[in-house]
């Protein structure tokens, strides 16, 4: 299972892009992600995205990707989880 969200541009129009792609891998099953982990690390990353954006003056502009992607050893069982995730916040991008 994987997710992504990417976009750019000033604060308040990278917040509201993000809010809208988030809302897929969100969205009640079976739209979105049918693991409960993985939908509540999506949660989690996205909050910590918006807690970092708060730090910017609403005038720059920024860059924002985050992505991932969340295995099993065995997927019938569901055992061996892991999850992979990355974030990234450019400053500065026009």
């Amino acid at each position: 299972m994987s997710w992504g969200v990417s976009t750019q541009g000033s604060i308040p129009d990278v917040k509201a892009e993000l809010e809208r792609q988030f809302s897929h891998p969100l969205a009640d099953a079976p739209a979105g992600l049918p693991d409960e982990g993985e939908r509540e690390t999506v949660r989690r990353i996205r909050d910590t995205i918006f807690q970092c954006l708060e730090t910017f003056d609403p005038d720059k502009t920024v860059r924002v990707s985050a992505n991932g992607h969340m295995r099993f050893d065995n997927w019938d069982s569901k055992s061996g989880a892991c999850q992979e995730v990355n974030v990234s916040i450019q400053p500065g991008v026009s």
